[in-house]
């Protein structure tokens, strides 16, 4: 935050006795109504959401000398910036919020006591209740994974993965993704970064708490499957109250574990299915996928005027993974490929409902397609693990700081009915145009400071120091505010909440 002339706080209790009276100027009669808010998106979009109302609950809390709306707002909107890394930001950029420089950011992110996952939930049901996205007819729960190639035997959680877009095996880390996604968009709920059994790389990481969330996310990132997590992720969404009505994951989670766990959920499962060994039975006889299709493959037909051919099958599955036990329940295949290509370009398709015809398999599926956006887009645009750290707790804060600047950025969407990618190009706009006027008020500080020096002999000191200390407390308010650094709005917002004033 920029700050006020230092040299006048020696002469202020003076000044206090001795009271000047500073004659107005068009110039700073202009300056003084500069305290209008600049129509900033984040900033309503923190206000919309009571972003800072709950800060408290999930450790976000004053640890050092600094605020921490500032702190938190300067780790949020730094790829925003359109700066090429954290580093960077820190290096050109992180005057214009905070004085304290890179350690106070970087400590910051690696405090182990922040309940990171816990705040972005808080955050994704505030955006599902402000926009009343609880009340679509469609509301999926979509999971996937992404992977960051990465190296280092410093760098906590590497480890061997299968990077699916190249083909081959790739160091690195794995997130686990999942959200809800519905017709108006989607909206990230949680995170879970994995680690294989092969070429484990972990740096030291040293937790003072066993008991903290970034301790507990380590531990289940090296014991658990991502099938297992995300079994977990969608019973805690469940618990907090997001009531979905489908389930749908690419052929990695097409396994009977998940599809059970979506019957038992009451919600319609679609998976896409493997070409493996599983067993389907069509009167009495069991089946792999790979036969059913050359069973049926005569039957495909063009779909509605869509490049793909398409027929189903109504069969029995077998949840069970006991041989001793069956569990059949009924199930609709859906075989999709495009037209006039007819050997190994096909894909299959599960859904629990039987009701569903094909159209609306492919239509529902589709959704899922939400999710490979939101890596795209926090990967190109909003820093995913860009930070320059190989401890775990800046891993666990990234990820989930990642989903908080998407969720602030959706909120302004729906608010606005402006697509994505506008409106965030249009808080970039905004937020590197006030940047820059901090940056540069620093400059005209100098200039104005050196010319009313200059009139020392015409005018009393203790008059040239008030009026350089109006000219920057009334800048630096406006300033302050369009860059959403008031404690003033903070302060009343906890008020309000106390009082119970705020929902």
């Amino acid at each position: 935050m920029i700050q006020c002339y230092d040299s006048y706080t020696n002469h202020r209790a003076k000044m206090k006795k001795q009271p000047c009276k500073v004659s107005s100027t068009p110039l700073m009669d202009n300056i003084s109504g500069a305290d209008r808010l600049i129509d900033n998106e984040l900033d309503l979009a923190t206000q919309y959401l009571s972003f800072f109302s709950k800060t408290h609950c999930f450790g976000l809390v004053k640890n050092r000398g600094y605020p921490i709306r500032q702190v938190l707002f300067s780790v949020l909107i730094w790829p925003l910036l359109g700066v090429p890394s954290f580093h960077f930001f820190c290096g050109k950029r992180l005057s214009a919020f905070i004085d304290g420089g890179k350690d106070v950011l970087y400590d910051f992110l690696k405090r182990q006591d922040i309940n990171w996952r816990g705040f972005r939930l808080y955050v994704a049901l505030q955006l599902i209740r402000q926009h009343n996205l609880g009340s679509e007819t469609i509301r999926a729960a979509v999971v996937d994974d992404t992977i960051k190639h990465r190296r280092g035997k410093k760098v906590s959680a590497v480890s061997s993965h299968f990077d699916h877009t190249l083909g081959k095996q790739v160091m690195g880390q794995q997130m686990l993704e999942m959200g809800l996604a519905t017709p108006k968009g989607y909206v990230p709920l949680d995170s879970r970064i994995y680690v294989s059994e092969k070429r484990i790389q972990d740096g030291k990481s040293q937790f003072r708490d066993k008991r903290s969330s970034v301790a507990r996310d380590c531990r289940i990132a090296k014991d658990k499957n991502k099938n297992e997590m995300f079994r977990d992720m969608l019973k805690r969404s469940i618990r907090k109250g997001i009531a979905f009505t489908h389930v749908m994951g690419d052929s990695w989670f097409g396994n009977k574990e998940n599809i059970k766990s979506a019957i038992s959920a009451k919600l319609t499962g679609i998976f896409r299915m493997k070409k493996g060994n599983l067993k389907y039975r069509i009167n009495g006889k069991q089946y792999t996928a790979t036969e059913v299709h050359l069973l049926l493959k005569r039957r495909m037909k063009r779909l509605n005027g869509s490049p793909y051919r398409t027929c189903t099958a109504d069969v029995q599955m077998n949840l069970s993974n006991k041989p001793e036990q069956e569990e059949w329940v009924q199930i609709r295949l859906l075989f999709s490929c495009p037209v006039n290509q007819y050997k190994d370009n096909w894909a299959v398709f599960l859904s629990t409902d039987v009701q569903l015809d094909a159209e609306k398999i492919l239509q529902l599926y589709s959704l899922r397609w939400s999710i490979e956006v939101y890596f795209k887009e926090i990967k190109q645009h909003l820093g995913f693990l860009k930070e320059q750290s190989g401890d775990y707790a800046v891993h666990y804060a990234s990820i989930h700081l990642c989903a908080i600047r998407y969720l602030l950025i959706v909120d302004s969407m729906l608010r606005s009915g402006e697509a994505f990618g506008k409106m965030r190009n249009h808080i970039s706009g905004k937020l590197e145009m006030l940047t820059f006027a901090r940056l540069l008020w620093e400059l005209f500080k100098a200039l104005i400071g050196g010319a009313l020096d200059s009139l020392l002999q015409t005018i009393p000191q203790k008059t040239i120091l008030l009026i350089k200390y109006k000219i920057n407390e009334t800048v630096c308010n406006f300033l302050n505010k369009a860059l959403q650094l008031d404690e003033d709005y903070l302060f009343a917002e906890q008020k309000a909440e106390a009082f119970r004033i705020l929902n």
